[in-house]
């Protein structure tokens, strides 16, 4: 009993952590194996997927809900160089981790094009997923040239309501410096008709200090969109 109260306590902390600023942000760093089995499972089952490159190594996670088995998966890219090194598959409804060498989710199709697939949002499109704004909504404002902000070496973009003019829906952030890219993406909420929907994970991609190469493509890209 008292153990089970342990980690409701700990899933609330861990699921209160996505609502404030990214220094207290839980996906700033690694996902152990116990931190792994703290992600949510929502309550509609609908999928969700991020991409996490920090300093030299990048990470996907799967959520997988839609199958006959709940599945959590981690996929590890050590030296973000694309191949695959390692896979935990976490199954809430029993509690087990399996390390395996390739994902059983249905929604893996290939580590570069998940990367891709994730910052471009094609993923949230053609899933039962929630739909995180992404790289489309970013050039979007960019080429517009409205609520670019520069900050920590880099540029802030935020996207508001249009029926709450002050009320940030998502933001992004980009950067490069000394040879290394932070790439943001941050969904608050999205609408779905008048229906307010926050999805569990507001983060889809976090990049701090990666050396990705498709993290540094996209980066560099979106750097030559900055108006002058």
């Amino acid at each position: 009993m008292k153990k089970q109260l342990l980690k409701n306590t700990l899933l609330m902390i861990f699921i209160f952590g996505f609502s404030m600023n990214s220094s207290s942000n839980p996906l700033n760093s690694p996902l152990s194996r116990e931190r792994l089995k703290l992600l949510p499972i929502p309550m509609d089952f609908r999928n969700y997927f991020f991409f996490q490159s920090i300093d030299d190594n990048s990470y996907i996670i799967i959520g997988d809900f839609t199958g006959a088995k709940k599945l959590i998966t981690q996929i590890i890219d050590r030296d973000s160089d694309n191949k695959i090194d390692k896979v935990l598959e976490y199954y809430p409804d029993s509690g087990k981790i399996r390390i395996k060498s390739r994902p059983s989710s249905e929604f893996f199709n290939g580590l570069e094009k998940m990367k891709r697939d994730i910052i471009s949002g094609i993923i949230f499109k053609e899933n039962y997923s929630y739909k995180m704004k992404s790289l489309k909504t970013l050039k979007f404002k960019l080429a517009d040239g409205s609520d670019i902000y520069p900050y920590n070496d880099g540029y802030s973009v935020k996207f508001y309501d249009p029926d709450a003019p002050s009320t940030i829906m998502c933001e992004f952030f980009f950067s490069k410096r000394h040879g290394r890219y932070n790439l943001i993406f941050k969904t608050n909420y999205y609408k779905l008709y008048k229906l307010r929907i926050v999805p569990p994970l507001r983060y889809s991609v976090y990049c701090k200090n990666s050396r990705d190469p498709i993290v540094a493509e996209i980066v560099e890209s979106l750097l030559k969109m900055i108006p002058k």
